[in-house]
């Protein structure tokens, strides 16, 4: 028994006929009868009795034809669920992300993402750049977003984004005038940071240093988003990523230059034993024009 007699098979009971089921299955009649005839040997039941040059099918077909329906049926849901696959519309999508990315840039490219895969379960692991890393590096997730510098090996990198902080300020603020802001300027002023495990934090405690300053936050906050929330609020001003200060926008904050320039320099990680899925390659292409938009690059 082969899937070609099933063909046949099915053919002959939708059309009645053996030309009507050679013409469905895009054969000639005489060999779509050698496959009926085939067919009917295999299974060892009479399918169609001959009554004045006419195959009428027999109850043992009747019942058989049900089980070939059922068996199309799944192999119709095979062709589908591979169509899916091709066009990155089915299946799971596992993402970690740094607080900065997953609160600042992720929630507009899932939106974006799910308006063109809705099919596509996403799961979104909000982690340290560190566990990020070792996430990647277990195979646990299809991609992750961590902050540069790495400190392991066994993920392919490629870079995502390298983009300098900005000082943000509530609105009005005198600083929110000025062309850019040293650490001298702030100076006084309450400041807002992460905490010193934060790469971003440390950067900043450098700037500090180097113009002879130490870095005595008034408030420190686990994440980016906090800080802006807090800043808006009043509360200091601060330093932010440039995905969080741009979703901040319209939130009673404004953003300035700050010099010396500090990088936020972010990669992509994908687990190095296994290819790209294709909902993987998809969210890629979403998320980097998404950054795009916020960072006026190119997407690619």
């Amino acid at each position: 028994m082969n899937i070609r007699q099933l063909e046949v098979f099915r053919a002959m009971m939708q059309a009645g006929t053996t030309k009507g089921a050679a013409e469905l299955v895009g054969l000639s009649q005489p060999a779509a009868s050698r496959l009926i005839d085939a067919f009917e040997h295999a299974v060892d039941l009479p399918l169609f009795s001959r009554v004045r040059n006419r195959l009428t099918p027999t109850p043992e077909a009747i019942l058989l034809f049900e089980a070939v329906e059922r068996t199309f049926a799944s192999v119709d849901r095979i062709r589908e669920v591979a169509a899916d696959i091709r066009a990155a519309d089915t299946g799971k999508l596992s993402l970690a992300a740094l607080p900065a990315l997953a609160f600042g840039l992720m929630p507009a490219a899932l939106q974006a993402y799910r308006a063109q895969h809705p099919r596509t379960d996403v799961t979104l692991a909000v982690q340290t750049s560190a566990r990020v890393e070792e996430l990647a590096a277990a195979q646990a997730i299809d991609l992750g977003f961590a902050e540069l510098p790495l400190t392991r090996g066994g993920v392919d990198v490629e870079a995502f984004c390298k983009a300098p902080l900005v000082l943000g300020v509530p609105r009005g603020h005198p600083l929110a005038a000025r062309p850019q802001v040293t650490p001298a300027d702030l100076d006084g002023e309450p400041l807002i940071a992460l905490p010193q495990t934060s790469l971003s934090r440390q950067r900043l405690d450098r700037a500090f240093a180097r113009a002879g300053l130490t870095c005595r936050p008034a408030i420190e906050a686990q994440y980016a988003a906090l800080v802006a929330i807090l800043i808006a609020r009043g509360l200091g001003v601060g330093l932010l990523d440039p995905f969080t200060a741009s979703g901040s926008d319209g939130r009673g904050l404004a953003h300035v230059p700050f010099h010396p320039s500090i990088l936020f320099e972010v990669a992509v990680l994908h687990p190095t034993q296994r290819p790209l899925s294709r909902a993987a390659r998809a969210f890629l292409a979403v998320i980097r024009r998404e950054r795009a938009s916020v960072l006026n690059d190119s997407p690619n």
